[in-house]
């Protein structure tokens, strides 16, 4: 019997709750490591030369210095217990996931942390763990190369990294990834508004804008589109995509759908396609290889928070936008206003008489994310 998209999606969290869960049963009774920092077998048993790390002569020194009474530990997750604190390092500006106004940091990845961190298996004797990201970098690939830098006497200066990341594991070598925060989201197409511009059938002897220097979305779009030419342009300024759609040097832009919420926030420019068809993005959190027993808490508190009432708060807090083309509701279709306690699974099982038909859902309304659906929000049901 063929499974449905819904029933697999259950299946696969069932999956990775039962592995992380494994890992922490493992962790905690001494396969992985032991509580005060002292590996259970050597390095070179437990780590495959592939997530190796470079050795400290080579580490590049960081200009960055750690709270005064800081005291430095080889197992990162004993020194996130002992100090109280949690250091991450960031990309300022990289709106939604992070900024700052007047010093004080916001954005999803502060709140997302929050709620990681405080989870008890990160506390000791009950203490808090203090959120300190005051470990800034001014570009993408920065962000997990901070993990490998240390200070003046060896010690590294932050403990994971958080910054949307889509790196495979052991880039930059010695990195490794967790199991990802955000999910199931994709690449969005944006155009102006008035644009002729609608859907993927339309972008045939277009110029679209790209960003430079990202090598998935060039390989997703040279697959997908090989009709349609592609300029790459550059983010070093943080309106690049308006000027370059605005300007006319491209026709529309595709790039991540979850930046593009604050990218194009304000201007004149539209989500034709939330989510085009084919692509998937996965944001990760980046740790040192070597902290296993780290990954370890963090993959499990991650599958914990994404099953809260408060991970999807702050999925629509941050990734909801009132910049998205729809289309009204035509012949055999009808509306349908979101009630408390709606998910698109249940709408599409009461409306259509299949949850599996949710994806469906999700095309005709336009949706970027299933969860992005709130309380009081039309949508269109297409015939059964």
């Amino acid at each position: 019997m063929a499974l449905t998209p819904g029933f697999k999606k259950f299946v696969g969290l069932l999956c990775t709750v039962a592995v992380v869960g494994g890992g922490l049963f493992a962790y905690r009774h001494g396969y992985l490591g032991n509580h005060d920092g002292a590996p259970s077998n050597p390095p070179e048993t437990t780590m495959s030369p592939s997530t190796s790390v470079p050795p400290a002569a080579v580490q590049p020194v960081s200009t960055a210095t750690n709270p005064v009474g800081y005291t430095a530990n080889a197992n990162t997750l004993k020194a996130i217990r002992d100090n109280g604190i949690v250091r991450i390092s960031v990309e300022n500006p990289s709106e939604p996931f992070f900024g700052e106004t007047g010093g004080i940091p916001h954005g999803f990845n502060v709140e997302f942390a929050q709620l990681l961190i405080s989870d008890p298996s990160f506390t000791a004797n009950g203490r808090p763990i203090t959120i300190d990201t005051r470990h800034e970098v001014d570009t993408y690939a920065g962000v997990p190369q901070q993990l490998l830098q240390v200070d003046r006497s060896g010690n590294h200066t932050v403990d994971i990294a958080m910054d949307g990341l889509t790196f495979s594991d052991n880039t930059p070598a010695g990195v490794v990834y967790s199991v990802p925060y955000v999910d199931d989201f994709g690449y969005a197409l944006i155009v102006r508004r008035g644009s002729t511009i609608h859907s993927t059938g339309d972008l045939a002897g277009k110029t679209v804008g790209i960003l430079k220097g990202d090598p998935d979305v060039r390989a997703f779009v040279t697959r997908e589109y090989p009709d349609t030419r592609f300029v790459e342009i550059d983010d070093a300024d943080p309106a690049f995509i308006a000027k370059g759609v605005d300007s006319r040097q491209v026709d529309a832009f595709i790039y991540d759908y979850p930046f593009a919420v604050s990218a194009i926030k304000g201007t004149d420019l539209r989500f034709a396609v939330t989510r085009l068809d084919g692509s998937n993005i996965a944001y990760k959190i980046g740790v040192r290889a070597q902290d296993q027993d780290l990954l370890v808490y963090v993959n499990a508190a991650i599958a914990k928070v994404k099953t809260s009432p408060a991970y999807l708060a702050l999925l629509q807090k941050y990734f909801t936008s009132n910049q998205v083309e729809t289309i009204a509701a035509g012949a055999g279709e009808h509306a349908y206003t979101v009630r408390q306690g709606d998910t698109l699974n249940l709408i599409a099982s009461s409306q259509l008489g299949n949850g599996a038909r949710y994806r469906e859902l999700q095309r005709r309304n336009n949706l970027a994310n299933p969860n992005l659906i709130l309380v009081g929000q039309a949508l269109v049901i297409p015939a059964r």
